[in-house]
């Protein structure tokens, strides 16, 4: 589109400025992810409570950026990309509900891709700014040097926090196909009740001419609904469906998951908070659904990530829970205060950084987390650190302490008890120390600084991490931190619900005799004849090399079958001689029939290992029971 164009359509709803003839194929608000085409692009000033973003104009001039938006931007994006969709005149899929959003559109997109040209919503775009972004795309196919072989179908999401935020959201999408998936209890404090909020999600479909939803709410049924109502046939349904849930998958049982944290809450007083780790992609399980899960549960007080990127991506797909950034970097600071992330703080260095640039940003009271070193010998601080960190937080108003923290070496293992305990009392004493230094204290400030009063803001005290939560619970403190627990593994013998399974399908079958070799460096050689089996999962998928040969197996068909071969990149050979296998048959990897802590205990080393290596290009499959 031509600038003037632009400038037309958002009319007075705010500035605009740059030279009427500009052509302009992207849209920009975020400075740091300036594309290769600087001079076609429209960058938003967007202003926030945190941020300005006038504040980066002259540095993207300086870049070559010749257009911008200034006042009320995020109007004016909204404008513009409702424009932009009054002149599609294709089908148009709109998603809404509270889990599975993605999910379905992603299915749908591998469905549908060999027949259309499919725009859809990059990752989870589906906010007041995410949507208008997505629905630009669309720009890309109605422009005269495009020529698009198939139809295109668009695909985008929509998520609401509140009411009035879905008529926005209508008028941008304008769905001719509506889809709804699981709505559930997040951002429930907005709303007067799941009634009043399935009303306000409806609104999307105003102008809809199909609306679909399955009161099961399976993915793998709304999906064929949709190809119904586009006019496939059964038998293209089915076909097209099994090839793609037969593929290598991970499904996530949110139901299990959540039914584990309310085991774990048990153990805790009602007054104790709980804070869900959920760093590297949630253990592999896929941070966004399971953070909205965790979100929607209403039984989780605090989420925590490894890094500033993590808790970037929680806070753009919705999450409004504070998050805790375990290993902040330095070159992320400003991130972290953007967005609202409460940095883990270990050092003298780290809480100057800290406490450098929220002061830059004119922050006061900026949440906080001190970590103590109380025998990990990882990061943190020391006793004898305590009166330099009370002098220095004293005198510094732009940060606040919210939480005083360690991490206990071998809570799960009982030879490491007494350790244990001492730790527990050595991270209690230094906490103690630091919260009589910093609470109820009138500090007069040196030089020509006026009196600081340090804000009455409980601290919190928190240690026990899953194994102690359930073997330490006299310690409990303010607050837990529950990690590997969630996906149900316990310390004290309980049985908790397995929420990850790892499925693969069988490619092919063949006999394959006696005296032959099999798979890369013909380590395998069969003694007589044996059923051989080809599965599409491999050491890139996260199915270990280690598992070849018959350090391994899978489960077919009631029966375990060994691992024979190397393990390849993308497949591996199992034995299923006797199994009564075919193609088309569900192997499960790890899951109900396959514990993870034998798969693990069978590499020596640990379940978390095993969760965090399902590569990303396995798809998750997420699903309530």
């Amino acid at each position: 589109m031509l600038l003037s164009e632009i400038k037309q359509v958002i009319g007075a709803l705010a500035t605009v400025t740059g030279d009427d003839a500009l052509e302009i194929r992207h849209l920009l608000i975020d400075s740091r992810k300036l594309g290769n085409e600087p001079e076609k692009t429209l960058f938003f000033a967007i202003r926030t409570d945190r941020n300005d973003g006038a504040r980066y104009i002259p540095e993207l001039q300086s870049k070559g950026v010749q257009a911008f938006v200034t006042g009320d931007s995020i109007a004016a994006l909204q404008a513009l990309a409702a424009h932009v969709r009054a002149q599609y005149t294709g089908t148009v899929i709109g998603i809404t509900g509270s889990n599975g959003k993605t999910v379905v559109k992603e299915w749908l997109y591998q469905l549908l891709k060999n027949d259309y040209t499919i725009i859809r919503s990059p990752k989870s775009y589906n906010s007041q700014i995410g949507v208008p972004l997505s629905v630009w795309q669309l720009t890309n196919v109605q422009r005269d040097d495009v020529q698009c072989t198939k139809p295109v179908l668009a695909v985008f999401e929509a998520g609401i926090s509140q009411p009035g935020e879905m008529e926005k959201l209508e008028r941008i999408i304008r769905p001719t196909i509506g889809v709804i998936t699981y709505i559930g209890h997040e951002h429930d404090e907005n709303f007067q009740s799941l009634e009043q909020k399935r009303a306000e999600k409806m609104k999307l479909f105003a102008h809809a001419t199909t609306i679909i939803e399955d009161p099961t709410h399976q993915n793998v049924r709304t999906c064929a609904a949709v190809m119904r109502a586009l006019g496939y046939d059964e038998e293209t349904i089915a076909s097209r469906i099994l090839q793609q849930t037969h593929e290598t998958v991970l499904k996530v049982n949110l139901s299990a998951l959540v039914d584990n944290v309310r085991y774990f809450r048990s153990k805790l007083k009602p007054t104790t908070k709980l804070t869900c780790m959920v760093k590297a992609f949630a253990y592999g399980a896929g941070s966004v659904e399971v953070s909205k899960a965790l979100q929607d549960s209403g039984l989780v007080d605090y989420l925590a990530v490894a890094v500033a990127d993590e808790g970037v991506e929680l806070r753009r797909a919705g999450i409004t829970l504070p998050i805790i950034i375990m290993d902040p970097e330095v070159a992320a600071m400003d991130l972290i205060l953007e967005n609202n992330l409460e940095p883990n703080v270990y050092s003298h260095q780290s809480l100057k950084t800290v406490i450098a640039a929220a002061e830059a940003k004119g922050l006061e009271h900026f949440p906080i987390h001190i970590k103590i070193d109380s025998g990990m010998h990882r990061l943190g601080f020391y006793r004898e650190d305590m009166p330099w960190l009370i002098d220095r937080l004293t005198h510094k108003k732009a940060v606040q302490v919210r939480s005083v923290f360690s991490h206990l070496a071998g809570s799960d293992e009982a030879q490491f008890d007494d350790f244990t305990l001492e730790q527990i009392r050595y991270f209690d004493a230094c906490a103690e120390e630091l919260k009589k230094g910093l609470m109820d204290e009138r500090l007069e400030a040196k030089g020509e600084h006026s009196p600081i009063t340090v804000s009455h803001s409980p601290i919190l005290k928190h240690i026990c991490n899953s194994a102690g939560i359930e073997r330490f619970s006299a310690y409990q403190f303010d607050m837990c931190r529950l990690g590997i627990g969630l996906y149900g593994f316990s310390f004290a013998g309980a049985r908790l619900r397995n929420v990850c399974s790892l499925e693969t399908t069988i490619l092919s079958v063949k006999t394959v005799r006696a005296g032959e070799t099999i798979g890369y460096g013909r380590h395998t050689r069969l003694s007589e004849d044996r059923t051989i089996a080809v599965i599409p999962i491999g050491y890139a998928d996260g199915f270990d090399r280690r598992f070849s040969n018959y350090g391994g197996e899978v489960y077919v068909r009631g029966k375990r079958c060994p691992v024979v071969g190397n393990v390849c990149m993308d497949q591996a050979m199992i034995d299923v001689t006797g199994a009564d296998a075919r193609p088309g048959d569900i192997v499960e990897v790890f899951g109900e029939h396959m514990p993870l802590q034998e798969l693990a205990d069978k590499l020596g080393t640990i379940t978390y290992e095993i969760l965090t290596s399902v590569s990303r290009r396995v798809q998750r499959v997420y699903f309530y029971e």
